[in-house]
């Protein structure tokens, strides 16, 4: 029952990501729906799109697409969408498709960002191909490689020592947060190879329109992941290689890669490596969670749109890449979208599914070490239609089953609406509490504690976005970052509170980017002296009710001595009568701390004052004593007349 729930989930998912890019029409239907946006830049600037994006945070929206740095695509209210249009920098901002004519005066990238936004809202219909729509290509190779140069994962090279954050070779551990994804084509020189291929600019826009619609159908499927892309350009102007590489097998993509990373200036001996260090340098430019890196081979004139061993799109599980040819077999190029899709699993390790893949139902992937129950290779538990089964028909109803979901960290055991890798626990500690008269200042330090993987290193892409305070139970407010900001995976604080005399519960709590909280806050308890009273003092609850009539109920209180010395007695008072001695519910005051009840009795109807004082056992009698204020109010019954008796 799981999975056929999960599948509907998700194809009702499905018609509303059409409806949501259909145009204005489900916007003006839906007047709180998020209406989607293309903001463009008056001009490439990355401070101005930064500032933008962090516009569309506050106010409340979600970034999806980044266009560095002239454009983005966000999801934001109707009215925050007006606030975007008269912010410094922005040229426009676009709700539904755009006349391409329109933007060239914005400079040459602005008509391929606008492009792939009108391919978004006003998709092109495909004829669809009853061979790709449920069963497979038997000779399909297994399309999900594993990377040859990772080091064993026992934490000393994947990530740096002391660091909870993705090291080097942590590229894609989870599918959520933010990707930069270089799109890289390839063009050949014929210096080795004779050039059979040539990218026209329409082909290369059709790639990158089917690569960010791939992405966005990941990003729509799953809210709770936030995932946001940045795209890398290498697409416009191809890379150059000596070879042809469509007329290679697969595996000479040693050449072809090797020769486009050392045209971006990478050198490393191994091919590898110069992915990884790209895909890092990406990570680190545009400050996101992950990155990976796209490679498109054009096969126009290719008869089979392969490579010479059969191969047509594959990808390595966990990165750092993945291949498309432009005609992916059968597919198609306005079908490169799907394939994308079903790779871009591969680069946050989820398994095949097909049966040719040949992945058995008890193999296990994924951050969360999740097996591959709907694998059709096998007696598997689950049997349902999944973007990891290939073909167009998953990507057309928004498919994904459980366990390709868990395999890409989709999963939340607890049901608090937080992703598992992104449920993360944040210990915090009171460090040192300084108090000087009326005033205390607390200092402290806490942490980000990734997710455990069962298998895997365990790492967070959450950052500390804040420490809260609270005093005796009353309104959180914020602490202070040490270092100005909340933005790590460790931070130390601060905070000083000026309270009143008594005894004062201060408790600590942390909160993070996924919205984690502290799940058991640090506390202090604070002793405040009264300038007067030293460490005397009393307190009065509010009382509980007043019956008909006017009878007050009873008011407890506490009175203690912070100086530890005994109180012996406590006296109280009405309208400032006479004094009266209180009992204790103990019954007797012999201790530093002591509770009491006052039994009031009837008052009169009207505004009355409350006073307790407490004595010590050195005689002293408490001066700024404790005070209460309340009202009684009588309730007059009027006699019941019915008509005709």
């Amino acid at each position: 029952m799981m999975g056929k729930k999960f599948f509907l989930t998700t194809f009702l998912t499905a018609a509303i990501i059409f409806n949501f890019w259909g145009g204005a029409s489900v916007v003006n239907a839906q007047s709180d729906a998020p209406t989607r946006a293309f903001v463009l830049l008056a001009e490439d600037d990355a401070q101005q799109l930064t500032q933008v994006q962090a516009f569309v945070t506050a106010s409340g929206g979600r970034t999806f697409h980044v266009f560095p740095h002239q454009a983005l695509i966000a999801a934001l209210s109707s009215g925050a969408v007006q606030s975007l249009a008269e912010l410094p920098g922005v040229a426009a901002v676009f709700t539904q498709a755009v006349e391409l004519s329109t933007v060239d005066s914005y400079g040459p990238n602005v008509r391929r960002f606008a492009s792939v936004w009108n391919s978004l809202v006003a998709p092109h219909a495909t004829p669809p191909d009853a061979s790709l729509m449920a069963t497979g290509h038997p000779d399909d190779p297994n399309d999900a490689l594993t990377a040859p140069d990772l080091p064993p994962d026992d934490g000393t090279f994947l990530k740096a020592a002391g660091s909870v954050t993705p090291g080097y070779y942590q590229t894609s551990e989870y599918m959520a947060g933010s990707v930069a994804v270089g799109i890289v084509l390839v063009e050949s020189d014929g210096s080795v190879d004779p050039s059979t291929e040539d990218w026209t600019p329409d082909e290369k826009q059709q790639v990158f329109n089917e690569v960010v619609n791939a992405f966005n159908w990941w990003a729509e499927l799953e809210p709770r992941a936030n995932l946001s892309f940045v795209y890398d350009d290498h697409f416009s102007n191809p890379l150059p290689t000596g070879v042809e590489p469509i007329t290679r097998p697969y595996y000479d993509q040693q050449y072809w890669i090797g020769d486009a990373m050392s045209a971006l200036g990478y050198d490393a001996s191994s091919y590898f490596a110069r992915v990884r260090d790209y895909d890092n340098d990406l990570r680190t430019t545009y400050q996101t969670d992950w990155a990976f890196t796209i490679f498109v081979v054009d096969s126009s004139t290719d008869s089979d749109n392969r490579f010479s061993d059969g191969y047509f799109a594959y990808a390595y599980l966990g990165g750092p890449f993945m291949v498309l040819t432009y005609g992916n077999d059968g597919y198609g190029t306005h079908n490169m979208d799907a394939v994308a899709a079903h790779e871009m699993g591969h680069i946050f390790n989820a398994l095949d599914q097909y049966y040719d893949a040949h992945q058995p139902c008890t193999r296990r992937a994924g951050y969360l070490h999740v097996e591959n129950q709907n694998s059709q290779y096998g007696d598997c538990v689950s049997n349902e239609s999944s973007i990891m089964r290939g073909q167009v028909f998953p990507y057309a109803a928004g498919a994904i089953d459980p366990y390709a979901a868990g395999q890409i960290g989709w999963r939340d055991s607890d049901g608090d609406d937080i992703l598992d890798p992104l449920d993360t626990e944040l210990p915090i500690s009171i460090g040192s509490v300084s108090v000087e008269s009326d005033s205390v200042t607390i200092s402290g330090t806490t942490e980000s504690i990734p997710y455990p993987s069962p298998s895997r290193t365990s790492v967070t892409i959450n950052t500390l976005t804040g420490v809260q305070y609270r005093i005796d139970g009353g309104e959180w407010q914020p602490a202070v970052a040490d270092d100005g900001a909340f933005d790590g995976t460790t931070e130390d604080y601060h905070f000083t509170a000026h309270l009143p005399p008594g005894q004062h519960t201060l408790e600590v709590t942390a909160v993070d980017s996924a919205g984690n909280v502290s799940d058991d806050g640090a506390a202090e308890t604070v002793p405040i002296l009264d300038p007067v009273d030293g460490g005397l003092n009393t307190e009065l609850h509010q009382p509980s009710g007043i019956s008909t009539g006017g009878k007050v109920a009873d008011i407890n209180g506490e009175a203690y001595h912070l100086e530890g010395v005994i109180v012996t007695g406590v006296e109280y008072r009405i309208d400032g009568g006479p004094w009266h001695p209180a009992e204790a519910l103990d019954g007797a005051f012999d201790s530093d701390y002591e509770t009491f009840v006052l039994e009031v009795g009837s008052l009169g109807a009207g505004a009355h004052v409350i006073e307790a004082r407490a004595i010590d056992g050195d005689g002293d009698v408490e001066v700024n004593f404790a005070s209460r204020e309340f009202t009684v109010a009588y309730t007059v019954f009027l006699p019941l007349t019915l008509n005709g008796i």
